[in-house]
């Protein structure tokens, strides 16, 4: 730093960090002492998201290569960063979690096989920016009868109908404690024949990065079945769709407060005349997502995925207030396997059919391709908004940024 300040001045430097990639600030922090502090520091992390806009992550895990990955970013300056997680390649399956809202933590759960019809289940923190990795094994085992055929649905958080007992994760930021928390909730059957025993939240756990502890919060007070790792956090708090019972389709959301630790009041959907033309059944592919700081709800037609509507909830926790903001009719021939996430710049981010990942724009509709495939699961992906017009999320970042926490000073 003193040498190019002898060349630019101190605050044109900093100007000129602030435009590069993340990958480039992850090498620059190994410079020198001096270089890592400004790296790490509040207003030079902010500004960086300031100058990098609103920013898509996309993180795809192949299916014979478990550990490579990318990263995709809208801002065209940026680009795309292809990265190998450095975990190995020892897992049957990995999924993403959630983000952090500056992007430098990314949290995963990864499953392998360690005998016949048993699986072991790890929670796995990584800081694209440092390397860095925290695995957080599971202390018990998962048993199938199925084995492989279940392998994915067990890493994603869902039963197939042959899994003894599966989890769901959440997670999310709780800015008065300054921690990044983890939530995983244990859904097992009952003792009766697999036939006939229904599958039940049994307990629910909670891991702070800041305390570094898994800590049992018991039997959750719902007997709601959630499907799949939280796709939206939101107002402090991870969101799942959920369902009456196993077979049924979804009608309600359940949300775990980070702060407190606890689980909110249940949200209703929209209703029903509102959105009959449209499938919440879990095969149907309906999603929770996050919309210029709203909850939101993406659903396709009940007759095929060409079609789908955005669903917005105005007033937070207000069932009355949801209103549809849009309607997507893709072009012939185009047909959705599933939808990944909205974007701050106003995007969808679209699995299709033939693997291929497109973005389209809710405004003019028009499509345009990711640059990766999407081979492998939903839940191999994540896509966040970095936080463009919402300074709530950029103060997230600094003292309780992954980049400190795992990696003190």
């Amino acid at each position: 730093m003193a040498s190019l300040s002898s060349i630019f001045p101190c605050n044109v430097v900093v100007e000129i960090l602030a435009y590069l990639p993340a990958r480039s600030l992850a090498r620059f922090r190994c410079v020198s002492k001096s270089w890592r502090s400004l790296l790490s520091e509040k207003y030079f992390l902010t500004m960086w998201l300031n100058r990098s806009g609103t920013s898509l992550l996309v993180v795809p895990l192949e299916w014979d290569i478990r550990d490579k990955c990318s990263l995709v970013f809208e801002n065209v300056s940026i680009g795309r960063e292809n990265l190998r997680l450095p975990v190995g390649n020892d897992w049957v399956s990995l999924s993403v979690v959630g983000s952090s809202s500056d992007g430098a933590l990314i949290c995963l759960t990864g499953l392998s096989f360690v005998r016949r019809n048993a699986s072991k289940l790890a929670v796995i923190l990584w800081s694209p920016f440092t390397g860095e990795v925290k695995t957080l094994s599971h202390h018990d085992y998962i048993y199938c009868h199925e084995r492989p055929l279940c392998a994915e649905s067990q890493a994603q958080g869902y039963s197939s109908g042959c899994c003894v007992r599966y989890h769901v994760h959440g997670f999310g930021y709780a800015p008065n404690a300054r921690d990044y928390k983890i939530v995983r909730i244990t859904y097992s059957r009952g003792v009766a024949r697999r036939a006939v025993a229904s599958i039940r939240p049994s307990n629910v756990e909670v891991y702070s990065l800041g305390r570094d502890k898994w800590t049992s919060l018991g039997r959750p007070n719902f007997t709601r079945t959630i499907r799949g790792n939280s796709r939206a956090f939101i107002n402090g708090a991870a969101h799942w769709l959920a369902a009456p019972r196993e077979d049924a389709p979804y009608n309600s959301i359940v949300a775990f407060g980070m702060e407190e630790e606890s689980f909110k009041q249940v949200m209703r959907l929209p209703r029903k005349r509102n959105i009959s033309q449209y499938s919440l059944h879990s095969r149907g592919k309906a999603t929770l997502a996050v919309s210029c700081g709203s909850l939101a709800l993406i659903a396709f037609t009940i007759w095929d995925r060409e079609v789908c509507g955005i669903w917005v909830m105005k007033e937070y926790g207000v069932a009355s207030s949801w209103t549809k903001q849009h309607h997507i009719v893709l072009p012939i021939g185009l047909t959705c396997r599933a939808a990944l996430g909205l974007t701050g710049n106003g995007k969808i981010v679209l699995r299709m059919v033939d693997e291929s990942l497109v973005c389209c724009d809710l405004g003019d509709k028009q499509i345009s391709e990711v640059g990766i495939g999407g081979e492998g699961t939903e839940s191999s992906f994540d896509v966040i908004d970095l936080g463009r017009g919402n300074p709530s999320l950029r103060n997230q970042v600094g003292g309780g940024s992954p980049l400190t926490m795992l990696n003190p000073r």
